[in-house]
């Protein structure tokens, strides 16, 4: 009794089993029930429309709407296939649709690369092709496929007729090419197996198509019968092999193209989706196919010019068809295949066969308790940032280096190279000129033609860019015989790298061979462009390989593979685990700052894992509202010039051995022997625990502070010898002043050394590196910092090297020089100095100062080349002093005053910056991986307290640990 009861339970398990292998939608036992009631509840007519599924538009008027009505309410129609253009009213008519409808409708569409395929204003994915050239271990088409689902599932969509399948093995496919994974059967296989699984975990259909392989045919069968000549065993290998691969990985749907295949179907002029040789006997028979089948739509040329539309309904579904997509005539075809059925009882067979696949794919995604779908937050929900970051990580994995002579990219050191960017053809390019600017100074020259090359005589790289307009697949990627001369002549007398923003197969009619390298980005979509530069300066390394066989030299699989140098990249939050919607926080902050008139304006910059995700300008460089606040803007950046010029040259000197971090200022510089600084230690100078006051107000005695009138004895109007040290526009200090404020600095008074934030240690510092090295500091901080970081944008006097309208004014000086200070230091002391010192003087922008912060995070790296030691770069940036109550490390504090110990993340313990008098702020995270800078200048018109007392830097700081999402 045990023994039988045991077998019956096995026996079920297989059966169940089975079912589940072969019957794609089955879920179980209540399924097969409502299926089977369901069914047996039709008229004869009402189970026929079951296999119709018709065009419906969201952009078409009441007739159109009316004629979709009738089909639902008099043909009692199966389903719809939703065409362009507006989401929110496909919503709406989904929902009024479904209302009217006796068992609910199959809705489906075209969303290969996302609904972008059919509806305006929603995400667009990359493309096949694209997708065929990222490597398996990224698991991109997964995820992509899952995305797809989620949008299609918020649309009320169940079946996406995707993926393509077809094997693109002829490059003048008009219709497949950038549509399918590319040239190779197993890559194809892969790729279209994973979109189809990335689909199914959320429920939603994919259909494979177009079977039995559309890939090599130069004919379209919209508007032709194209003929796929092949022998059997070919079919077999190549063309037949990727729907092989998806019936046994379990696919739902196989769509049927209206193609002429004479080794299978003998008949001339027979399409495919006709043929029951195709369908039945290859598709269901040998190749076991169970689930549902669909045509290609009956209304495209290939099929309907020879057929009338009834008959070719019948036809359709004599072959074995499932459903019948795009009928030109429902109700001809209806009482056609009523009739046909009439007289052979074996087609009601057929008829219950294919309608309960079609319930039973309805009870699938959820259609036995259909929900209306909800309208708030469409457009929001279909456009996700989750979304935007995975294209960009596509096109990151999937930009193929195909060329890489003598390894010139990435292209490493950019200090005093000339770039040229040369533009070709006619699609867009100024987003790829734009994110070059960001890594160097690359000048756009206009190429017509050939004799005009000496144009770029001057210049040591020229970046070649191919922009084909490819907002469409179908646009042709080969480039004019103007762009190829120009190609051609310039390789030929300068150093070159080519750009292809276009198919793959447009590098089949190019004369590359004198190119030195060549980058391949499959569309000039704004991802490409964007991250293109990003691997020609080593931000990114290049992982792509060609999916696609176009020549000998460039084959399938051609790829090289670039190394990453230490460059910052750029990304959308989401791609390094934030929330872009938690950034909408910051801009509100930063605006409400602006409008409490804490800043006149500002720069933000986040960067995480080595890719900046939030790089904003807000504001005026005024309250007269005049300039907007550019991201190149310059700012003053007061004490934070601390941490980006004389820390990092004294990181420097101990990482050479030529300083020790216990050194005391008596063993740094001869004139501090014999003096009270003589044992002060650099730890405690570093630190602000050296006893020195906090301050010294050296122009005090060059003016009247009653009045701020200089004194003459001081002060010059023009430049001389004894007047030589510039103070603002024509006000020359007296030379010797220099030394007045050392004398003074080495007289002064020392007091506990306990901590009190000071600048004066800064004044010793300067000496010493400046006698060490006999250069001015300025000049070792553009030797040994600005230079090898690319930070050329940053400078002690800027007035000297930018334009005055790339720097925010600081503040109306009202105590000392009695003027605007416009491109002069803010910092009394500093401008004593001539403009240079060690603890004030520097100005630059966000994206500058990230670099330098990037190279700290970067254990002392970048672009390639060793700048600090890993070692010495821990050594200051932890705490040197806690058991003193010292909160600092040496030169860098350690926290930025009161983070809200209840938040999920705050600044770590490891985190480290500075902040400057200007209203600035630095900021590293090791721990997150973080980098934060803010810019502004608070002190315009005069000093404003809000940007402190409000602590407004702190707090939009935290607003980024907020969006931290790991």
């Amino acid at each position: 009794m045990k023994f039988r009861y045991l077998l019956f339970c096995l026996i079920f398990i297989h059966l169940v089993y089975s079912q589940d292998i072969t019957i794609p939608f089955y879920k179980d036992e209540t399924q097969e029930n409502w299926v089977s009631k369901t069914y047996n509840n039709l008229t004869l007519d009402e189970k026929i429309g079951q296999l119709y599924m018709v065009s419906a538009y969201s952009n078409k008027d009441s007739i159109h709407e009316n004629e979709i009505k009738k089909l639902i309410v008099e043909e009692k129609i199966g389903g719809l296939i939703f065409m362009q253009d507006d989401a929110a009213k496909q919503v709406q008519l989904t929902n009024f649709y479904q209302s009217m409808s006796k068992i609910p409708l199959m809705i489906s569409m075209d969303a290969e690369w996302d609904l972008s395929m059919r509806l305006k204003n929603t995400n667009k994915f990359p493309w096949a092709m694209t997708l065929g050239a990222t490597k398996d271990e990224f698991a991109l088409t997964k995820k992509m496929g899952k995305k797809i689902a989620e949008h299609c599932k918020r649309m009320g969509v169940h079946i996406n007729f995707a993926p393509v399948v077809d094997i693109n093995t002829n490059p003048q496919n008009p219709i497949i090419g950038n549509r399918s994974f590319g040239s190779d059967k197993e890559n194809v296989s892969k790729k279209a197996v994973d979109y189809m699984n990335g689909m199914r975990e959320l429920g939603v259909l994919a259909s494979a198509k177009h079977f039995p392989g559309h890939g090599d045919t130069d004919q379209d069968s919209h508007k032709t019968l194209p003929s796929i000549s092949h022998s059997k065993d070919r079919l077999e290998n190549i063309e037949l092999y990727p729907f092989k691969k998806l019936i046994d990985a379990g696919v739902g749907m196989v769509m049927v193209a209206h193609l002429n295949v004479p080794a299978i179907e003998s008949e001339p002029n027979l399409p495919s989706s006709l043929s029951k040789k195709v369908v039945t006997n290859v598709l269901k028979e040998s190749l076991g196919f169970k689930g549902l089948i669909v045509t290609d739509a009956l209304n495209m040329q290939g099929v309907a010019k020879n057929f009338d539309p009834g008959d070719l309904d019948l036809k359709a579904f004599e072959a074995g068809n499932d459903i019948l997509l795009f009928s030109q005539e429902v109700k001809v075809g209806k009482q056609k295949i009523r009739e046909a059925i009439e007289k052979d009882s074996l087609l009601e067979k057929r008829l219950e066969e294919s309608v309960k696949k079609i319930l039973r794919a309805k009870y699938f995604v959820g259609l036995d308790n259909f929900q209306p779908i909800k309208e708030e937050n469409l457009f929001e929900d279909l456009n996700d940032a989750e979304s935007l970051a995975l294209s960009e990580e596509i096109f990151e994995k999937a930009i193929t280096l195909v060329k890489n002579n003598e390894k010139t990219l990435p292209i490493q050191s950019i200090s005093n190279k000339k770039i040229a960017f040369v533009s070709l053809e006619d699609g867009n390019n100024q987003i790829f000129h734009d994110y070059l600017k960001k890594y160097a100074q690359v000048d756009k020259i206009e190429i017509s033609n050939s004799t005009e090359i000496s144009k770029l005589s001057n210049y040591d790289f020229v970046i070649i860019g191919i922009h084909k307009e490819t907002d469409s697949p179908y646009k042709s990627y080969i480039s004019s015989e103007n762009t190829k001369a120009i190609i051609s002549t310039i390789s030929k007398k300068h150093k070159t790298i080519v750009c292809l923003f276009t198919s793959p197969y447009g590098l089949k009619s190019l004369d590359l061979s004198l190119v030195q390298s060549v980058l391949v980005g499959y569309q000039n979509a704004n991802e490409a462009q964007k991250i293109m530069p990003q691997i020609i300066f080593g931000a990114i390394a290049a992982k792509g390989s060609l999916p696609v066989e176009v020549n000998e030299t460039f084959k399938y699989g051609s790829s090289y593979e670039s190394q990453l140098i230490g460059r910052l990249g750029y990304a959308l939050p989401e791609a390094v685990l934030m929330s872009s919607i938690e950034f909408k926080k910051v801009d509100i902050a930063a605006q409400q700052a602006i409008d409490t008139k804490a800043t006149p304006g500002l720069q933000i910059l986040v960067a995480r894992k080595g890719k900046i995700i939030y790089e904003k300008a807000f504001g005026y460089h005024t309250y007269e509202n005049q300039k907007k606040v550019l991201l190149t803007d310059l700012y003053d950046l007061a004490s934070v010039t601390k941490t980006t010029t004389t820390i990092p040259l004294l990181m420097q000197e101990i990482g050479n051995n030529n300083l020790s971090i216990n050194s005391k200022l008596g063993d740094m510089l001869l004139r501090a022997k014999g003096t009270n600084k003589e044992k002060i230690g650099l730890k405690e100078l570093l630190a602000h625990q050296s006893g020195l006051p906090d301050w010294i107000g050296f122009y005090k005695e060059t003016v009247n502070v009653d009045n701020a009138r200089l004194y003459l004895d001081y002060y010059s109007r023009t430049p001389s010898k004894e007047f030589s040290t510039k103070v603002a526009d024509n006000i020359y200090l007296l030379t010797s002043m220099k030394d007045s404020i050392y004398n003074k600095l080495y007289k002064v008074s020392l007091g506990q050394k306990k901590y009190l934030y000071s600048d004066l240690g800064y004044y010793f510092l300067q000496e010493y590196l400046e006698n060490k090295n006999q250069k001015p500091l300025d000049i070792q901080v553009n030797e040994n910092l600005l230079q090898p970081l690319e930070m050329y944008s940053t400078s002690y006097k800027p007035i000297d090297k930018f334009p005055l309208e790339r720097i925010v004014p600081t503040e109306r000086d009202r105590y000392f020089r009695n003027k605007l200070l416009h491109g002069w230091v803010h910092d009394q002391g500093t401008a004593m100095m001539g403009g240079v010192a060690g603890h004030a003087g520097l100005f630059s922008n966000a994206s500058d100062l990230a670099k330098m912060l990037f190279m700290f995070l970067n254990k002392g790296e970048y672009a390639g080349e060793k700048i600090i030691n890993e070692n010495v770069i821990k050594e200051f940036t932890k705490q040197q002093f806690k058991e003193n109550g010292n909160r600092r490390g040496l030169g860098f504090d350690k926290k930025t005053t009161t983070a809200n110990q209840k938040k999920n993340k705050i600044p770590s313990e490891e985190s480290y910056g500075h902040l400057g008098y200007t209203g600035t702020m630095i900021w590293v995270d090791p721990k997150y991986d973080l980098i934060y800078v803010f810019l502004s200048n608070r002190l315009y018109p005069d000093d404003r307290k809000m940007l402190v007392t409000k602590q407004i830097r702190e707090n939009i700081h935290q607003l980024f640990y907020d969006a931290i999402l790991d």
